[in-house]
């Protein structure tokens, strides 16, 4: 971040809740109702099974209440960095985004609870074709050549926004700067040109970027011809394996990257509030990770969900399960190569500030905005403003690392009965004026008249059939609360679908026509995002450049 150390940057967050939430924090305070007996944990999304399957009843034998509520890899990071007394353990997927949150090393007792690697897999065809099924491992540059040739394609989460897609992209910075396994990535290093190179080519052979490892997976397995092979968690693989195979589908495979094997490792960490409830609170916490790490039958349905415990040599595992650990899917029970080493936290900051500003490709954002009636009477509008400071003003938006690449191009179009006079407004570059200018502008609007979003979706096709400088990508993100006027409504789908863009759709509030959103996502290869958090919801669109 420009000028700006984090913990400096996370003095000023200004906390907001986002995510997947399995139960609210109790409002009244670190003791809850039951004093010492309650915990409060946030954790990553990919904990979720491990959550239900395991803590949950863990909690409900012992008499614990564990309030258990699962947030993204930044949200984590921003609440922990900026002081946050919300929750009583942070549990991150893995130790990148846990170090950028942890800088002023708060957490207490961590331990890592299981560990899972990053894989490459593929539908079990489209492997096969590749001739990666069946191989231990496979290289880097084979991965590189199969994407670039156009033989395949390949998706992975923001690195910016996502532990799976962090850990795989300090697995290929690795690889460029010729780092062993042992060795992290140092900053000479990340200023060389051999990483800079390798790692811009990296990410433009990357044809989807989703914001979460939750989203990628999904997406990934609801378009099978689009997302034919994917970069993710090789637990994940073997939970939808196991989904896949009982609907009588196709399975995915896979192969282990050689050379830049990135793990993710569960980091759990007491925090404490200086409160006389410390000392209980830490005792569960620390009873939680002993039950995770040495309990028999804790240890065995982690093993079914497809964890490696962390007590075992390296990620090789004894007698192993094979109709989890199956080798039919290219999962290896004995894993011999070490994984990589992350950087310091001063090195992860710096190259995830560079994804959002160098790495990544530029994109044309068309962002059509619902300015009518209802979104004044339902508070929506109240939430386009909050969320316009989350995205375009960039001393915020480098908290939630999205900051605007310099080549990208910024609309953002306000639709009632028709497109709003005098939008879309249009900011090209980086300009930090010109993108607050735009913060103001949706703030000065007053929402009023009917909904008819295909008229603004029509002006996004038309603005983006224009040529595009470079490799820019094109990308529409849509916000409704309600059931659109229908006209023209087939030609700015069609329109949209013929240039390749696609639509994130979200349905705010409960008079929405999801249809209509579904519909649009759909037949453009965009995405569905139902989120009453209008905030969350627009920075997770935000997420997939």
């Amino acid at each position: 971040m420009r000028g700006m150390g984090f913990a400096a940057v996370a003095a000023a967050i200004m906390v907001l809740a986002a995510g997947c939430t399995s139960d609210e924090p109790d409002p009244r305070g670190s003791a809850g109702i039951d004093g010492g007996s309650s915990l409060r944990i946030v954790a990553g999304s990919e904990q979720e099974s491990v959550v239900e399957t395991i803590v949950k009843p863990w909690c409900a034998s012992k008499g614990y209440r564990c309030d258990i509520t699962l947030k993204g890899s930044v949200d984590q990071a921003r609440l922990l960095a900026a002081g946050s007394r919300d929750y009583d353990a942070y549990w991150f997927a893995s130790s990148v985004f846990s170090q950028l949150g942890d800088k002023a090393n708060v957490l207490q007792d961590v331990k890592p609870m299981f560990l899972t690697p990053v894989v490459f897999a593929g539908w079990r065809s489209e492997m096969q074709r590749l001739g990666f099924a069946g191989q231990p491992d496979v290289g880097i540059a084979q991965i590189l050549e199969a994407v670039e040739s156009g033989r395949t394609t390949v998706w992975v989460t923001n690195p910016t926004q996502s532990n799976s897609g962090a850990t795989v992209l300090f697995g290929f910075m690795n690889y460029f700067a010729g780092n062993g396994p042992g060795t992290p990535l140092s900053q000479q290093q990340l200023d060389s040109p051999a990483v800079e190179k390798g790692v811009t080519r990296f990410i433009a052979a990357m044809d989807e970027t989703p914001p979460s490892t939750g989203t990628l997976m999904t997406e990934c397995l609801a378009r099978p011809a689009e997302c034919r092979t994917v970069f993710t968690y090789e637990d994940l693989v073997i939970e939808k394996n196991q989904e896949l195979v009982r609907a009588g589908k196709e399975p995915l495979v896979v192969a282990y990257p050689r050379g830049s094997l990135a793990i993710s490792d569960a980091p759990l960490g007491f925090l404490p509030h200086g409160g006389e409830d410390d000392v209980a609170k830490r005792g569960i916490v620390r009873e939680l990770q002993t039950h995770l790490l040495t309990d028999p039958g804790a240890q065995d349905q982690l093993l079914k969900l497809g964890r490696r415990p962390v007590t075992g040599v390296g990620l090789t595992l004894d007698n192993p399960d094979l109709s989890v650990f199956n080798p039919e899917w290219g999962i290896h029970a004995a894993i011999n190569e070490q994984g990589i080493q992350y950087p310091a936290a001063p090195v992860i900051e710096a190259a995830l500030d560079r994804y959002q500003t160098r790495y990544r490709r530029p994109v044309n954002t068309f962002y059509c905005l619902d300015g009518s009636g209802s979104m004044a009477s339902n508070e929506g509008w109240d939430g386009v403003k909050a969320a316009a400071r989350q995205i375009f003003d960039q001393d915020q938006a480098a908290l939630n690392f999205l900051r605007t690449h310099p080549q990208d191009s910024t609309a953002v179009g306000i639709f009632n009965r028709d497109l709003v006079e005098g939008t879309p407004w249009v900011v090209d570059g980086d300009d930090a004026a010109g993108l607050h200018g735009l913060t103001e502008r949706i703030t000065a609007y007053r929402p009023t008249g009917g909904t008819n979003m295909y008229a603004c979706l029509q002006r996004a096709a038309a603005d983006l059939s224009r040529p595009q400088p470079g490799d820019r990508r094109r990308l529409v993100v849509l916000m409704t609360d309600g059931k659109s006027e229908n006209d023209d409504r087939g030609g700015a789908v069609r329109a949209l679908r013929s240039l390749g863009v696609p639509v994130i759709a979200i349905a705010f509030g409960r008079d929405v026509d999801a249809a209509q959103l579904k519909g649009v996502a759909a037949a453009t290869g965009g995405t569905y995002v139902a989120q009453d958090d209008l905030v969350a919801a627009l920075r997770q669109a935000a997420g997939y450049k």
